[in-house]
C-alpha cells in the first residue's frame, strides 16, 4: 500500500535556492529530489537527508512532500485538502527561548488527523521529549505517537519498520487513504448533481421565507447531502474489512467505539429529541418530546418537556429493577430488542473520561415545565431558555428513531391477553 508522509524539518536546505524556492511553501518530491542530487548543496543533517533519499527511492510505495516549519504547515493546510499518513516532525526549531510552540503544534497534528507521527530528534532534551511524550496530556495519541533518536545509527529503518507494523494493527491508520480518498469521489458525485443549480435557486428550493428572504440552515443542507453522501460511499468498491476472530477482545475499546457510533457530542442550541440531558442537581435524562414541536415550543407542547430518567445499573432503583428481571432472563441485542419494559444504554460519554451504561425505563416518563420566554409562544426551545440542564450528547439514527419507538409503545401501547400455559405449550410444539 502506498503511504504518504511528510516531513517537517528546518535542516532541508531549500533556502540556498530562493530564486527558485520559497521555503515557506510545500516542498514536493521534484523539490526534494533536486536537493538531493546536487552534489553543490550541504546538507547540514544527514539522518534528514538519507529519509529523504529512502522516500525517493522508493517511490511507488512513498508519496513525500515537506516544510521546513510547523507554521508552514499549517498555512498550507488552511487552503488545501491536504492529510498526509505519517509526519516525520522535528522539535527543534528557532522559537523563542522557553517556547511551548513544538509541544503545541505537535498536539494539533495529532488531535486533527489520524496521522501516526514520529518525533524525530538528536537534542540533548530527548529525555524531557520522552517524558512529555508519555505525559497524560498526549495518552490518547499513544498509539500514533513515536519519539525516534536521530543519534541511532538505524533510526530511518526503526521509521520504516514501525510504519508496517502500524498498518496491521492500526484502523485508521490502515484504511484512512482510502477512506478520504471515496469521501471526497462522494462529495464531488453530489456537487456534480447540483451543480447546474444557482444559489438563489438552491437556497430557495430548501429554505423558508423569513420577512423578505428566504433562509436555509446548516441542517437543511446536510439533510439532503447525507443521504446521497451514503449512497455513493455505498456504491464505492472499499478494501476487503475483515479480521480473524479472537476469544479474547478488549471491552473497553469496544466500548469507546460504540460509544462514538451510538452518540454525538457536537455542540448544539436548541433541545432535540434523543438529546441525553444533565440536571444540575443531579442525575441524567433522555429527551422524548417530537422534535416537530420544538420549533414552536410553548405554542405546541405548552411549557412542557417529556423526559425519561435514565438510572446508573448500579443504583438503588437499578438494583431493584435488576431483582424483577431475574426470572425473565431478558436478552438485550439492540436498543429496542427486550421483551421487558426497560432497555439499556451502553457507554454514554458523560465526560471526556468516563463512559457510563444507563437503564432506560419508559414508564418512569417525567415532564417539565418551563416558563416562557419573553419572545413569546413561537420560540423554539433552546438550551439558555431550559434552566438547570445541560446537554451532555445526542443519540444518532440509527438507534435514535428505533428507541423513541421501542419507549412510546411501552408506554401507550396496547396490551392483549396471554395464551394459556397450555396453548402456549401447544404452539410451541407445533413451530418445533
Amino acid at each position: 500500500m502506498k503511504h504518504s508522509i511528510c516531513c517537517i524539518d528546518d535542516k532541508i536546505p531549500v533556502s540556498k535556492y530562493p530564486e527558485f524556492f520559497k521555503e515557506t511553501e510545500a516542498l514536493n518530491e521534484q523539490v526534494l529530489r533536486f536537493l538531493l542530487i546536487n552534489e553543490q548543496i550541504g546538507w547540514e543533517d544527514s539522518v534528514i537527508k538519507s529519509l529523504f533519499a529512502f522516500l525517493i527511492d522508493n517511490s511507488s510505495d512513498w508519496s513525500v512532500s515537506a516544510f521546513t516549519h510547523p507554521a508552514f504547515y499549517y498555512n498550507y493546510r488552511e487552503e488545501n485538502v491536504y492529510s498526509p499518513d505519517v509526519f516525520v516532525y522535528d522539535w527543534d526549531y528557532n522559537f523563542a527561548p522557553g517556547s511551548a510552540e513544538s509541544e503545541e503544534y505537535l498536539y494539533k497534528i495529532l488531535d486533527e488527523s489520524y496521522s501516526m507521527v514520529f518525533i524525530f530528534s538528536g537534542a540533548d532534551t530527548i529525555d524531557d521529549i520522552n517524558s512529555l511524550v508519555h505525559s497524560e496530556k498526549f495518552s490518547k495519541f499513544a498509539d500514533r505517537l513515536e519519539l525516534v533518536n536521530k543519534n541511532e545509527d538505524d533510526c530511518v529503518d526503526l521509521i520504516i519498520k514501525k510504519i508496517g507494523e502500524k498498518e496491521k494493527s492500526n484502523f485508521a491508520f490502515s484504511y484512512g487513504h482510502d477512506i478520504i480518498q471515496n469521501s471526497n469521489k462522494a462529495i464531488n458525485k453530489i456537487l456534480s448533481e447540483i451543480s447546474q443549480l444557482s444559489i438563489h435557486d438552491f437556497i430557495a428550493s430548501i429554505g423558508i421565507p423569513v420577512n423578505d428572504k428566504i433562509v436555509a440552515s446548516n441542517k437543511d443542507f446536510i439533510d439532503i447531502v447525507i443521504p446521497r453522501y451514503k449512497s455513493s460511499l455505498n456504491n464505492i468498491e472499499w478494501k476487503e474489512l475483515s479480521v480473524d476472530k479472537q476469544k479474547k477482545f478488549n471491552i473497553d475499546s469496544i466500548r469507546q467505539i460504540w460509544s462514538y457510533r451510538m452518540y454525538d457530542n457536537s455542540p448544539t442550541d436548541e433541545v432535540s429529541m434523543g438529546d441525553i440531558v444533565k440536571k444540575e442537581k443531579g442525575g441524567y435524562f433522555l429527551i422524548v418530546s417530537s422534535d416537530c414541536h420544538m420549533a414552536r415550543f410553548w405554542q405546541k407542547n405548552g411549557g412542557y418537556i417529556s423526559m425519561i430518567p435514565l438510572q446508573r445499573i448500579n443504583s438503588v432503583l437499578g438494583k431493584n429493577q435488576r431483582k424483577l428481571l431475574v426470572n425473565s432472563k431478558p436478552h438485550f441485542s439492540s436498543v429496542n430488542s427486550s421483551q421487558i419494559p426497560m432497555t439499556l444504554l451502553p457507554a454514554v460519554p458523560v465526560s471526556s473520561a468516563e463512559l457510563r451504561d444507563f437503564m432506560v425505563l419508559p414508564k418512569s416518563l417525567i415532564s417539565v415545565k418551563i416558563n416562557e420566554p419573553t419572545t413569546g409562544k413561537k420560540s423554539p426551545l433552546r438550551y439558555d431558555l431550559f434552566k438547570g440542564y445541560s446537554k451532555v450528547v445526542s443519540i444518532v439514527d440509527p438507534y435514535k428513531s428505533p428507541l423513541i419507538h421501542f419507549i412510546m409503545n411501552n408506554i401507550t401501547g396496547y396490551g392483549c391477553p396471554d395464551f394459556s400455559d397450555e396453548i402456549q405449550e401447544y404452539l410451541l410444539n407445533r413451530i418445533k
